[in-house]
């Protein structure tokens, strides 16, 4: 039996587990069922998890997440860059001897990077769970870890997370993401509401248009024809948001449009999580909340540009995905492509078909729709 095949035997009914998954918003979502599966083979464990501070209320949205370790590792980077390097070297040893007194026993790492793998290291963890070198974005993260699992690198994000459970013989075959919505996100989405005198008298369509990369970025008067045309129809009501930063694409998007649409400020995360948990359908592209509204079991259309949807699909059921396939010659892999300036596949999906989509949810509101091998249930994916 190999190393990455061997049987890891937890001793003990409270096992102190730490996960690292530093960002980015749906890769950390996409990692709340490995809490979830944990927790409810071992009740009693207690998880922490280690994350980027722009991230850090994600996991905290899962109460099975004992403790949250908020990193910065940008702050490594500028100064290794700067020549800071004892500095960096200090910063280094504090954090080892810190990690050291908490005595986690083992560490999760389905980040697949170097710097995740140093991170895992850091922990003194003695178990250490990564991926084989073929599933790991950086392969110089296998040094780091102990054990390597040789998870396959055409399957869904969360399958893939859930892999590395298989040492310790836990199976999962419903995901589940476990996520517990305040009080206090609840109470400001109420109001909100009231503010803008939304009711639920008729369906909420969401409409996202910002994304983390450019290149994923789907045309914002495109989002305004698709906004239009739904708001034409009989009691649906369309809702713009945005993430940090990400105000201005709105603005454009809700200037372009004839009807008026209700514009949310930029929430934090379990407050989105608890707007998405209302709306009957959400569109957007690859973007952390697009995911997000997948756990939230809120139906999506989801305009792909050059991105994996075997790999990044939203999970569940009830999503539509439009994918064309890409002129440039790119074949998925482990991340999206970076480096195409034109990105004519994303340019290719007309606001016809995202309105298709849109009402195909929204006037089947029971029906799984279309279904593809390899995707998610429920997913659809257009490709000509």
């Amino acid at each position: 039996m190999s190393r990455e095949e061997m049987r890891i035997v937890i001793r003990g009914d409270r096992p102190r587990i730490v996960i690292i998954r530093l960002g980015a918003l749906g890769d950390c979502v996409y990692t709340l069922p490995l809490v979830s599966a944990l927790k409810a083979r071992f009740p009693h464990a207690e998880i922490t998890w280690i994350v980027e501070e722009q991230h850090q209320d994600v996991p905290r949205l899962h109460p099975g997440v004992d403790d949250v370790i908020v990193l910065e590792t940008k702050g490594w980077r500028r100064d290794f860059r700067v020549g800071r390097l004892r500095e960096l070297a200090e910063g280094v040893v504090a954090l080892r001897r810190s990690f050291a007194a908490r005595d986690f026993e083992i560490a999760l790492d389905p980040q697949g990077l170097i710097k995740s793998g140093v991170i895992a290291w850091l922990t003194c963890a003695p178990v250490r769970v990564g991926f084989g070198s073929a599933a790991c974005r950086e392969r110089g993260n296998t040094f780091f870890t102990t054990h390597r699992i040789n998870a396959p690198v055409d399957g869904h994000i969360v399958r893939k997370n859930l892999s590395l459970l298989a040492p310790f013989g836990i199976r999962v075959e419903s995901p589940d993401f476990g996520i517990h919505l305040s009080q206090d996100a609840k109470a400001k989405i109420r109001s909100l509401h009231q503010q803008v005198v939304i009711g639920r008298e008729g369906r909420l369509v969401g409409i996202h248009p910002g994304v983390g990369h450019p290149r994923k970025r789907w045309d914002a008067v495109r989002y305004a024809k698709v906004g239009d045309q739904l708001h034409e129809q009989k009691g649906v009501r369309v809702i713009l948001t945005a993430g940090p930063g990400e105000e201005a694409m709105v603005r454009q998007v809700a200037s372009q449009m004839r009807s008026a649409p209700v514009v949310m400020p930029p929430l934090r995360v379990g407050e989105l999580a608890a707007l998405l948990s209302q709306y009957d359908l959400l569109i957007a592209g690859d973007t952390g909340p697009l995911h997000l509204a997948a756990a939230m079991g809120c139906r999506t259309v989801a305009i792909y540009g050059p991105s994996d949807p075997i790999r990044v699909a939203p999970f569940g059921e009830e999503h539509w995905v439009l994918k064309k396939a890409c002129p440039c010659g790119w074949t998925p892999e482990l991340h999206f492509n970076r480096h195409c300036a034109a990105v004519p596949c994303l340019e290719a999906i007309t606001t016809e078909e995202v309105v298709l989509a849109a009402k195909a949810l929204l006037e089947r509101p029971s029906a799984v729709i279309g279904g593809c091998r390899g995707l998610s249930p429920g997913t659809q994916t257009i490709l000509r």
